[in-house]
């Protein structure tokens, strides 16, 4: 028997959300729309819904089933969600196409979701509990996004079929493991992991007016200096949970390192070459965690113009003394800031390892 489809379109939802519901506590098959894809919805731990779904997915259920929530409030009962880069990325994605593998409540890990779908969320808050889900899915073909297709090759197997168009991203959610010291993107869906690892990161953010001597070896020193003593490869610094950003005070966007900065840099194995100028704005400044200028005519411009963040902003010397600008000298001039530069960010380097999880604080072995 095919599975009924309703059109949400041409339905009275509060009555569709209420009969949907009770099928889920019936032990029936249910394809729910999400903003991603499709998806197959069950009860949790309703073993005949289990081998039905196992049946239907077949060789395609190579992991457990995804539990989806109504709220993110829900996540805290059944996961660990203490770790901090947790929750920048509950606060930035959720509701959203973002799946996050935790450490369980009740042992072992757990794959949560809160799908960005209103109707689709109204129906787990109906049900009373989480649902489980997997996307619909044939073979190694993508997850399908229209209920046409799903009726066609699903029908006969689902109870229940409701039918909200399209999915307006069409594409799969983006799922990351945070149950060790690095965050793990597993799949990249729709959300990047560039833009995994910059949400979830604490941002140490340098500051001086050009952004193109002073802050820009400021940031790949302070890059190099973690990553050494985390063990780590420079790449996987973001990963732990820190990131390095510099701007310029006075600055456009787009220019290069100065030549100096850049030889100087290179002198010590860093390199400046692809850097580009950022000019400050008030949204990166709220964005980051610290700010550290690196003269007092950085400091008062920024809280001039971001007076909110005065309580996150320092000079980068622990002795509050000015790195002077070496704009237009020699490159003994710019070895000599370099040289300030890196004894600044060796004496910040504790502070910066205290933003991180207590997890992510051990050297990799």
């Amino acid at each position: 028997m095919p599975a009924r489809r309703i059109e949400l379109s041409r339905s009275r939802s509060q009555e569709v959300i209420a009969n949907t519901a009770e099928s889920l506590r019936r032990g029936q098959l249910v394809a729910l729309p999400t903003e991603t894809v499709y998806g197959l919805a069950m009860r949790p731990g309703d073993a005949n819904a289990v081998a039905k779904a196992q049946a239907l997915l077949g060789s395609n259920r190579g992991r457990p089933f995804a539990t989806y929530l109504a709220d993110a409030s829900a996540a805290e009962a059944l996961a660990d969600v203490s770790d901090p880069r947790v929750g920048r990325l509950c606060a930035r994605y959720w509701p959203g196409p973002l799946a996050l593998w935790l450490p369980s409540r009740s042992g072992g890990t757990i794959e949560l979701c809160v799908p960005a779908h209103d109707f689709t969320r109204a129906v787990i808050r109906a049900v009373g509990e989480p649902v489980w889900f997997a996307p619909l899915k044939v073979g190694n073909e993508a997850p399908l996004c229209d209920p046409a297709t799903i009726e066609a090759r699903f029908g006969a197997q689902l109870d229940l079929l409701l039918d909200a168009g399209p999915t307006p991203l069409g594409n799969t959610a983006t799922v990351v493991r945070c149950t060790g010291a690095e965050l793990e993107v597993l799949h990249e869906g729709i959300l990047s992991r560039a833009e995994i690892l910059a949400t979830a990161a604490s941002t140490v953010l340098f500051v001086c007016t050009g952004n193109t001597c002073r802050s820009p070896l400021a940031e790949v020193l302070a890059r190099e200096v973690v990553a050494n003593a985390l063990n780590l490869s420079v790449g996987r610094v973001a990963a732990r949970g820190l990131r390095f950003q510099s701007a310029g005070t006075g600055t456009m966007n787009g220019v290069p390192a100065s030549e100096g900065s850049m030889a100087a840099a290179a002198e010590v194995g860093l390199d400046l070459t692809s850097h580009s100028s950022t000019q400050l704005q008030k949204d990166l400044a709220l964005k980051a965690t610290r700010i550290h200028c690196l003269s007092n005519s950085h400091l008062l411009t920024l809280l001039d113009l971001v007076p909110e963040v005065e309580d996150r902003v320092s000079l980068l010397r622990p002795d509050n003394e000015d790195i002077a600008d070496p704009y237009g000298g020699n490159l003994k001039t710019y070895r000599q800031a370099r040289d300030q530069i890196a004894a600044a960010v060796t004496s910040r380097l504790p502070e910066w390892l205290a933003l991180l999880p207590r997890i992510a604080q051990e050297p990799s072995r």
